[in-house]
């Protein structure tokens, strides 16, 4: 019997998912107009919470006073605050979903981004009041005083500007560069003693500089193959960045403009190289890790000569040009390095996100020794790591070097003395652009996690909250804030087989480098089968000869054998995203899932099928029901991971499962016509749980058997797919638990294996 090879990613019955356009249309302004409302939530969340000063509850502005206080009451403000970030977070995992499944336009992004941000450009300052700060120092700089020397309070308690500005910094010399100080400066003889003008400009001023950074990054993915689109939706519609860059101010955006710029330049090669170089250095002039991006850029450009001599021509060239520059830019402000030693002799800020802060703390505690000393320790054993880290990417990614920058400048940002959150947009615009398009999970949690690790104006409020908060008022606000969590679903059309063979069953084999049991698997399974008709369908993800191995098996077949292979671009979903594609091909009334790897025995198939003929719209093979045995074909350590991994999806899962003993099987019979293709976004090689969770009405039986001993090949278990197990679950809960099923990312998009 000859294969029927097949094109993986292809539907059986031909339907037509695409949305409408006026549907499409819909959708996009309903998103806009949640992700408005989260916004606004958070600016007046942050209002009453103390970005507006004491007596001006009734305003959406005005300048806070310090220490910051409850205007109208802590727990409210924060659960508008805390409530508007999640609509804002799941607004934005619900864009990048439209992108990657339907497609967006430049102009309808951009659109959306400028809706979100309208509250935040309007309101005050949220997360820190940094900005604040810019303002002293820029008037500071104005009045003439030595901005290296001194502080903010240096001008005078008396002056408005002072007022706003965190304690912490009132004697502290700034840390930026000369090209800062220089545009602080010039804001200030604008505004004088104008502090929310003054603001206002600042905020202008990192607006444009997230525009011009936008450029840069779409050219940066297009250049380098990646979805520039989607590299705008990771970097620009980011809670993190919007909240920070945009409402914060934060100078990261003057610098990501310079440094992003650079970047896409420089990496075109020829004279556009210098012009990188040069760009790099003006970054580097707002914030020193920016100089990282020189390195990064001229190292492959060094080795690249035959030379020695050439190479260190090439290395004395790009530390030149970078010096030169940053040089021309301390002359031409008149600030010169001043800032050098600044930053040197400063008293790094006790940021309470620090990991080595962290770490120091907890080595004191458990110790007893000095607290100062260990920190200090521990601060400089960080920056030592970030720069055996940094050495390491250096070295070892010339071939990627825009990824290695990026992960380069997250650990400084991480290992800085003084980390802070919109430290991580350092390198969060260079992953946007060379990973758009992937499924970027690490990526996504971790802006939407770091959007929430900041008070509205501070860590006082921390404080505040221990000291004021009633437990009733807490519990009160805990359930609002969870009434806030809603958002939209997706547009959704199910898509159930229709047209298959009545008596017909399909064996589907997800295969992955098993040619060696092909041909027994074959045999068993049509030995086992007998009259009944039958077909054996594989779907491949093998990169070596299993494709051949099939189709030679194929030949002398006693039941009919197709093969889809699924090239390396369309592996979604591993082994589960293959049975999902192998569901979409089948001919048979009645499926069986089983692994090529022997270890399920073809003596189970004919009574999984009864089951199924019977009225059971699923039959799992199950070890652990009598009859079970699951001894033979795992190691102790495997099968205590395995029941582990079941008591963790019995209690995330606690009503969707109850009715099954082994939800981890890879052996089972379904009704091919029950199960609606749309829901099925496996990541990795659980279907079944997959199956179960995204159909609970399901009607369900279990068969037992027993776990065979692997005969040929290796398992493909290992400790990246025990996490992306674990990872795949939680977005499965989210995806399956009513009104939070909204932000689900459909795995079908991302090219995995």
């Amino acid at each position: 019997m000859l294969s029927d090879t097949v094109v993986a990613g292809t539907t059986a019955e031909g339907e037509d998912t695409v949305l409408d356009g006026r549907t499409f249309r819909r959708s996009l302004v309903l998103l806009a107009a949640v992700g408005f409302v989260g916004s606004l939530c958070l600016v007046m969340g942050g209002a009453l919470a103390g970005a507006a000063a004491p007596g001006s509850s009734g305003r959406l502005w005005s300048v806070p006073t310090v220490p910051v206080r409850p205007v109208v009451g802590l727990i409210p403000a924060l659960f508008l605050f805390y409530g508007g970030l999640i609509i804002l977070v799941r607004s934005w995992l619900l864009l990048r979903r439209h992108q990657l499944t339907h497609g967006l336009t430049l102009v309808s992004l951009a659109a959306i981004v400028v809706v979100w941000s309208l509250p935040l450009l309007v309101g005050p300052p949220l997360g820190s009041r940094d900005v604040y700060a810019y303002a002293a120092q820029g008037r500071l700089a104005e009045q003439g005083f030595d901005v290296y020397e001194e502080g903010p309070a240096s001008l005078g308690a008396d002056d408005p500007v002072l007022a706003p500005v965190d304690p912490l910094y009132h004697d502290a010399p700034v840390v930026y560069g000369p090209v800062f100080v220089f545009l602080s400066a010039q804001i200030a003889e604008v505004t004088g003693e104008g502090v929310i003008s003054a603001v206002l400009f600042h905020r202008m001023l990192a607006v444009i500089g997230l525009m011009v950074t936008a450029v840069a990054v779409y050219d940066l993915a297009r250049g380098l193959g990646r979805d520039p689109i989607d590299a705008l939706v990771l970097g620009f519609a980011n809670p993190l960045v919007l909240l920070h860059l945009v409402s914060g101010a934060h100078n990261e955006a003057i610098m990501l403009a310079f440094l992003v710029t650079g970047v896409t330049l420089g990496r075109r090669g020829g004279w556009w190289r210098h012009l990188g170089f040069a760009l790099c250095a003006m970054a580097a002039a707002i914030k020193l890790p920016a100089i990282l991006a020189v390195a990064f850029l001229g190292w492959p450009w060094v080795v690249a000569a035959d030379r020695l001599r050439v190479r260190v021509a090439r290395l004395a060239v790009a530390g030149g040009e970078a010096l030169g520059v940053i040089a021309l830019a301390g002359q031409l402000t008149g600030w010169g390095w001043g800032w050098v030693d600044a930053i040197t002799t400063s008293k790094p800020v006790d940021a309470y996100l620090s990991l080595t802060r962290i770490t120091g703390g907890a080595v004191a505690l458990v110790t007893g020794i000095e607290a100062a000393a260990v920190l200090s320790v521990a601060r400089t054993g960080g920056m030592l790591l970030a720069v055996g880290i940094t050495v390491l990417l250096l070295l070892r990614g010339r071939a990627s070097w825009p990824v290695a920058l990026a992960w380069s400048l997250l650990i400084w940002a991480v290992l800085h003395p003084t980390t802070q959150p919109w430290y991580l947009t350092w390198g969060i615009m260079f992953l946007a652009a060379t990973s758009a398009g992937e499924r970027n999970r690490s990526f996504v949690v971790g802006c939407a996690t770091a959007a929430f690790v900041v008070l509205p104006v501070g860590p006082q409020l921390g404080l505040l909250f221990l000291e004021d908060g009633e437990l009733l008022s807490i519990a009160v606000a805990l359930v609002l804030l969870m009434l806030l969590t809603f958002s939209p679903r997706a547009p959704h059309r199910p898509r159930f087989r229709t047209t298959v063979e009545p008596g017909l069953v399909s064996v589907i084999v997800p295969t992955r480098h098993e040619g060696p049991n092909i041909a027994l698997l074959v045999d068993r399974v049509a030995a086992a089968m007998g009259d009944r008709p039958t077909e054996v369908l594989f779907v491949d993800d093998s990169d070596d000869d299993t494709p051949e191995a099939i189709t030679r098996v194929a030949q002398d077949s006693p039941v009919p054998v197709r093969l889809v292979h699924r090239e390396a671009g369309r592996r979604w979903g591993g082994l589960g995203g293959a049975v999902v594609d192998g569901l979409d091909q089948v001919r048979g009334a009645t499926v069986v899932v089983m692994d090529a790897d022997l270890q399920h025995p073809a003596a189970a198939v004919p009574e999984l099928v009864t089951t199924v003929d019977r009225g059971a719209e699923v039959a799992v093979a199950s070890r652990r029901i009598p009859g079970g045995d699951e001894d033979d074909g795992l190691t102790p350590l495997r099968r205590r991971l395995s029941k582990g991994a079941t008591v963790m999806v019995g209690w995330v899962f606690p009503n969707r499962l109850n009715r099954v003993t082994d939800p981890m099987s890879g052996f089972f019979a379904l009704r091919t016509g029950a199960i609606d293709l749309e829901l099925l976004q496996p990541d990795g090689f659980k279907i079944l749980l997959e199956v179960l969770a995204t159909h609970p009405g399901l009607s369900v039986d279990e068969v037992p058997y027993r776990f065979g001993q692997r005969q040929d090949g290796v398992s493909k278990a290992s400790v990246s797919q025990a996490t992306r197990f674990v990872g795949h679950v939680a977005d499965l809960r989210i995806r399956t638990s009513g009104a939070w099923a909204g932000a689900a990312m459909p795995q079908r998009i991302f090219r995995s294996a």
